[in-house]
């Protein structure tokens, strides 16, 4: 008798496919794993609400006391960014100050360095109207505003929220500057992007005496903008570009050192850049009477539930409407978390403890230092003291010991605005580049509310 061939496992093979699929697209099936975790989620949140009103963590005083403190961090970002540039620019011109809602970090907009090199604004084209193209943070040059139809925004409307390029995008013109050498004397250059392998974002090129530059052995020189006989005032003389980074080899015996290429170290981390100052015309008025104001992230009314194993940071939302990925989620002026949106108005929350991504924030130290705009990672969490893995302030500097103050949120897109409180933050006493943070410790249900920008999600 004939034996029977075994069917194909049709079905197996079909599944295990789908399976690959859905591992290597997940673009593709998002909406669907979405709204499958939605409806999974449907059952707990209509049992959540068996068990009473949710509470509002703190008091009226506590609530009051978060209010003032961002309310100094906005007074104390407007002292420090616009001071520095004031004596600078010329008095006809106003500033305008700006918060960046989005780091362009993709490979098309990297810069020197392979560093984020464009950056979006909370104004549109049209409210910035009538502002020169230098974009300052106090005395330094950051870069240049765009022009909607031009460009690297040659498909922006005037509606569209404003893009700065920074100097050291691959597409940047140069900038005239000068280095103060220690015994003085002055070095004139052109400041123009470095490659994106470089050391640093921007590099000295066209020295005025390359002998002596040649021979240029120590780092941290400060190099600032300077006009040159002839040229048109575009930028003014004496904006700070950042400090010299010397590549090459150093001095081994008796034999000098060689200097191969002078770098220059911007004074901002892009990455972490939460403001920035624009120049407006005093003639231009306060706003262009056809500019149209971007819709700023409104609040919305939510609700929070911890999860299984909630003291690890992990809760669900609640909301009305559709909840964004990356919103803040807010309860009396602190920021709890940021939320991952699922279908039927939920989403799963990560509070600030729990996340391990790159945060962009602002450090206000105790007393009335200026604010310091930092990049980091929590590394490590217990409940609500977090260790964060901190890149440095550049105006600051490295070697410097961070004082302790007020951490809040900087440029985290769209739905996270910049100056959410988070807590407190000190310095870690042995490993430099930790902070400690600590949060406020709330478990339970939760009135809190979501920040969503105007037209999303």
């Amino acid at each position: 008798m004939r034996q029977r061939s075994p069917a194909f496992p049709v079905g197996l093979y079909g599944m295990l496919l789908f399976a690959l699929c859905w591992l290597t697209l997940p673009p593709v099936f998002a909406p669907l794993e979405r709204w499958l975790v939605g409806a999974t989620c449907l059952l707990p949140r209509t049992v959540a609400r068996w068990s009473g009103d949710p509470a509002v963590a703190a008091a009226t005083d506590v609530r009051k006391r978060r209010e003032e403190i961002g309310e100094e961090l906005a007074a104390r970002t407007r002292l420090y960014d616009v001071a520095g540039a004031r004596s600078l620019v010329s008095g006809e011109f106003e500033p305008v100050l700006c918060a960046v809602t989005e780091v362009l970090s993709d490979v098309a907009r990297r810069g020197g360095a392979s560093q984020p090199a464009e950056v979006r604004l909370d104004r549109s084209y049209a409210e910035l109207a009538g502002c020169a193209e230098i974009v300052t943070k106090g005395d330094a040059l950051l870069g240049f505003l765009q022009r909607p139809g031009v460009g690297v925004a040659a498909d922006d409307e005037p509606g569209d929220p404003a893009r700065v390029m920074l100097l050291h995008h691959r597409l940047a013109r140069p900038v005239c500057g000068s280095l103060t050498l220690p015994d003085g004397e002055q070095l004139r250059l052109v400041v123009r992007p470095a490659a994106a392998v470089d050391p640093a974002p921007l590099c000295a090129d066209l020295w005025d005496d390359p002998y002596r530059a040649a021979r240029l052995d120590r780092s941290g020189g400060i190099v600032r903008t300077a006009t040159f006989a002839g040229d048109a005032p575009a930028v003014p003389a004496g904006m700070l570009l950042g400090r010299t980074r010397i590549w090459g080899y150093e001095r081994l015996g008796g034999a000098e050192a060689l200097t191969i290429g002078v770098f220059i170290v911007p004074p901002v981390e892009p990455r972490a850049l939460a403001h920035v100052v624009l120049w407006r015309h005093a003639a231009a008025g306060t706003v262009a009477a056809d500019a149209r104001e971007l819709a700023a992230a409104k609040f919305v009314a939510a609700t929070v539930h911890d999860l299984p194993g909630a003291v690890n940071g992990r809760h669900l939302l609640a909301a009305a409407q559709a909840v964004p990925d990356g919103a803040a989620v807010v309860q009396d002026g602190a920021l709890l978390g940021t939320a991952r949106g699922l279908s039927f108005g939920m989403a799963l929350v990560t509070s600030f403890a729990a996340s391990r991504h790159r945060w962009s924030l602002v450090l206000m130290p105790d007393g009335d230092g200026r604010p310091l705009e930092l990049g980091g990672e929590v590394v490590h969490a217990e409940r609500n003291v977090a260790l964060l893995r901190w890149q440095g302030d550049p105006f600051t500097g490295e070697s410097e010991r961070l004082p302790e103050g007020h951490l809040f949120t900087g440029s985290n897109g769209p739905h996270c605005p910049a100056g959410l409180w988070i807590g407190t933050a000190r310095q870690h006493d042995v490993e430099r580049d930790l902070l400690v943070i600590t949060t406020p410790a709330d478990f339970g249900a939760r009135a809190v509310q979501v920040a969503i920008a105007g037209g999303a999600p």
